[in-house]
């Protein structure tokens, strides 16, 4: 690719000033980056792949130490004699007034008997000025299976950055890092938030409420709001008065997920008794409850507007039928004779018959069978063409002891939905 603007330009002029990465960081990036594993046979003899040494492990834990060179391994049952991992890490350095973020690959393989084979190769760089402009140098990626294949004997120069190359920034950074002045004034400085630390920086240069979080030292907050950009307009206001009060904002996630609902719910956000809560897990189940009435309240409102405009024809179709109720000592069954008398079966009796449109078969005639005191026990569909009950439903569609009651009594009593049906 061609360096067509000035930045560009600059890119590609710093880009040949970079020099190998030092012994120190990749040593930090075996350390802390790449897996470790102790081979554990089934006579409990475990053989450590970072040194190669057998010992002796008959515990059941995950992770166990070498007594050799002190590595801290994770135990695998398994018979295999050789393994291979790969993780990628970046390093910050800064080249005259440039911030650049440098990705490699690190990649290992572990034989039994041997110490861990380790090798690196830097993949690419993405270059950020205090403007917040970002270009990309990085290898020419190859055609494969995977998404992250380069062309290891292609030179790092300008090209054009796609997702695989945000993917795989994306990792830890060795903690000796260099950034431009304009970065550490803005925060950028000690531990850094687990996030992307490109977009880290473009959000430090432009957003002043991620300068505030990093000065604060609130880095979870920080790693939270980089990857959800579109919460820190919605919370900000809240999250000041919630710190202002002291507020521990363990976790930020299901705190902004709180507040996404009471705002919802059409609750005060800037108000402490509702963004403080004692038990930030009960609050939010509280109030997720709440959201899901509201906005089940809002679809059955929905369903009732489409149903009215079929008004007409369930009444034309149905009348007929209105009246006709069976009973006998204990039961007594009725039709469903509105609409809302559907939408408040299907409420009560927790199934589908209005949610499914049962009011708009022509074919079917729905009742309700109650208690002599008044309570819900079934729903029956009876089927003018078959005659004769094709369903009947307790709550949740499970039957219940008056099951086949209620067929037998509503089957006994099918000529008179068939004479109403022609004499309409």
């Amino acid at each position: 690719m061609k360096a067509r603007i000035k930045f560009e330009k600059w890119v590609a002029a710093s880009n040949e000033k970079l020099t190998a990465i030092g012994s120190k960081a990749v040593e930090w990036a075996v350390r802390n980056v790449l897996e470790h594993i102790a081979f554990r046979t089934s006579r409990q003899k475990c053989t450590c792949g970072d040194c190669g040494e057998r010992f002796d492990y008959k515990g059941k834990g995950k992770f166990v130490r070498c007594p050799h060179c002190g590595s801290k391994l994770e135990v695998k049952d398994t018979f295999r004699r050789k393994s291979e991992t790969s993780a990628y890490f970046s390093t910050l350095e800064t080249v005259g007034s440039l911030q650049v973020q440098r990705v490699f690959l690190l990649t290992a393989i572990y034989k039994k008997g041997q110490p861990m084979n380790v090798w690196h190769m830097e993949v690419c760089r993405l270059w950020l000025n205090t403007q917040g402009q970002t270009v990309l140098t990085s290898r020419c990626r190859t055609l494969g299976h995977y998404m992250d294949s380069f062309n290891w004997g292609s030179p790092i120069e300008l090209r054009n950055m796609n997702e695989v190359h945000g993917v795989i920034s994306d990792t830890a950074v060795y903690p000796r890092y260099s950034v431009l002045p304009e970065l550490r004034r803005n925060g950028m400085k000690g531990r850094l938030p687990n996030c992307h630390p490109t977009k880290l920086m473009k959000a430090l240069l432009s957003d002043h409420r991620i300068e505030t979080m990093m000065k604060a030292g609130d880095r979870k907050s920080v790693a939270y709001f980089i990857y959800h950009p579109f919460e820190v307009d919605r919370c900000w206001q809240s999250y000041k008065i919630a710190t202002r009060h002291h507020y521990q904002l363990d976790d930020i996630g299901l705190w902004c997920d709180t507040v996404r609902l009471l705002e919802k719910c059409g609750r005060d956000i800037h108000s402490t008794k509702y963004i403080c809560p004692l038990n930030l897990k009960a609050e939010h189940d509280r109030w997720l409850n709440k959201a899901t009435v509201m906005e089940e309240k809002r679809r059955n409102k929905e369903q009732m507007m489409k149903a009215k405009k079929q008004e007409a024809d369930f009444y034309k179709n149905k009348s007929c039928f209105f009246g006709i109720v069976i009973s006998d000592n204990d039961i007594e069954i009725s039709v469903l004779d509105s609409l809302e008398a559907y939408q408040a079966e299907g409420e009560k009796m927790k199934h589908c018959v209005f949610k499914c449109e049962y009011y708009a078969k022509t074919d079917s005639v729905i009742l309700s069978a109650h208690d002599r005191q008044g309570n819900r026990i079934e729903t029956v569909e009876f089927s003018l063409s078959q005659g004769k009950v094709i369903q009947s439903r307790g709550v949740c569609n499970s039957n219940t002891e008056y099951h086949d009651r209620i067929v037998k009594l509503v089957n006994d009593n099918a000529h008179r939905f068939l004479e109403a049906r022609a004499s309409a």
